[in-house]
């Protein structure tokens, strides 16, 4: 699928999950099928996905100098020894009702067969070409078909969803431009091939623009398709291109980490495991998931020992936040930040009325027996002025509207200055 060109993603964003679904459990009954080479009963075939941001676009799966890529078993991998391919693309779809051939391993840039996309089974709608009275029962001939265990663990059975949907319409059944260099990974994924291990410091399976984005709205990207008898581990580096066509590079570990390149947790399986949530000192943006160790909340504050309104409880240091003074307090009101300092005292004018108040968009203003004209600002929770002006005096009452839309709901702080002094009082916005 083509991908069009258009806003910039932020890097962390691109991959917002890396998917490993059980696809199938293996059973006795499949193991009779002698022409596959004899899958061992209680194998599971997994799938891996790339869950990508809308728009974003899987350019290619690699390993290099710096960083592995590594796809390994504690068992053999089953590589069906008649039909066994090794990227999804060139696995031929009349092939898949036969025996144990839509369990092969492969390699993958979203194609499940030469006709087929792969796709998560809970996102298949149109039903099943594989297991059951849709397969050939093997070199034994089984009454009914192979592939029909339902056992919980892969969730929906293959006889009622396969994970596979048709090419949209005028799709290639390759991936465009799809090229691969350096270390064949046929070497482990291949008919015939018994290995357990695919390691490389020099592999790139690629396609070049606009890159592979998923079968359905989810943009979800199959990168694999993997069945052994053992426990499963991957480490992948991927490239993923942004709408703006970014190429961005995401790899699994951060050993070695050049300027253009991410970590991300997410690409090792089993995950390695962090504090996940920003709002924590703890915080591992390359943590694959969560394993409870954000401890110490983030608080943002000056810890600057000179400023007047230093915070000793503040462990996160942000300077824009220090005032130090009349004249020297980042644009902060020093009347609200640091109120002990010598600045002009506030005070109360019984005149200076607000409504509504609570206000959803426009604040009508009134300031009652001042003679002079008049200035105003307001203020954000942390002092900060967000919008000023002034007023012509009109008679013995001013009234002026501030159109507050564009705001965020929260407290803000109107400061009027009149020849009498400075007048402040709270505005809520919002309800």
């Amino acid at each position: 699928m083509c991908l069009p060109i258009g806003q910039v993603v932020v890097a962390q964003n691109a991959i917002e999950d890396v998917i490993v679904e059980v696809y199938y459990v293996s059973d006795t009954i499949d193991a009779t099928d002698g022409t596959g080479g004899g899958l061992p009963a209680g194998s599971r075939t997994y799938r891996v996905y790339l869950d990508l941001c809308d728009g974003c676009a899987l350019r290619a799966v690699y390993g290099d100098a710096n960083h592995e890529l590594r796809v390994a078993s504690t068992a053999p991998f089953f590589n069906h020894l008649d039909r066994g391919r090794t990227y999804g693309h060139l696995v031929q779809n009349g092939a898949l009702d036969e025996g144990t051939a839509a369990l092969d391993s492969w390699l993958a840039m979203g194609a499940a067969s030469n006709q087929r996309r792969g796709v998560m089974k809970s996102e298949d709608t149109d039903g099943s070409i594989v297991g059951g009275v849709n397969n050939d029962g093997g070199s034994a001939a089984v009454p009914g078909g192979l592939l029909i265990n339902a056992d919980p663990l892969a969730g929906i059975p293959l006889t009622e969803r396969d994970g596979l949907v048709p090419l949209v319409a005028g799709s290639p059944a390759v991936p465009p431009n799809f090229n691969v260099s350096g270390i064949d990974p046929s070497a482990v994924f291949n008919d015939a091939t018994v290995a357990s291990v695919f390691s490389s410091l020099d592999t790139r399976m690629a396609c070049s623009v606009p890159g592979v984005v998923g079968a359905t709205s989810t943009n979800r990207v199959l990168v694999a398709q993997l069945t052994t008898a053992g426990e499963l581990s991957f480490c992948l580096n991927v490239e993923v291109q942004t709408l703006d066509g970014s190429v961005l590079k995401f790899v699994c570990s951060d050993d070695v980490l050049l300027p253009d390149e991410t970590a991300n947790g997410l690409l090792v399986y089993p995950p390695q495991c962090g504090c996940t949530d920003p709002d924590f000192l703890e915080y591992d943006p390359s943590a694959g998931c969560d394993d409870g160790s954000c401890q110490t909340a983030i608080v943002f504050g000056c810890l600057d020992t000179t400023a007047c309104n230093f915070d000793p409880d503040a462990n996160f240091s942000v300077p824009q936040l220090c005032c130090y003074g009349p004249g020297n307090c980042n644009g902060l009101d020093i009347s609200l930040v640091c109120p002990t300092v010598g600045v002009e005292e506030v005070k109360q004018n019984p005149g200076l009325s607000i409504f509504p108040n609570p206000v959803d968009d426009i604040l009508h203003v009134r300031v009652a027996g001042s003679t002079q004209d008049m200035s105003y600002s307001l203020l954000d929770a942390t002092g900060r002025s967000i919008q000023q002006g002034s007023w012509m005096r009109a008679g013995e009452s001013i009234g002026y509207a501030l159109d507050l839309t564009g705001l965020s709901d929260g407290l803000y702080h109107l400061h009027v200055r009149t020849g009498e002094g400075l007048f402040s009082t709270m505005v809520v916005k919002g309800r």
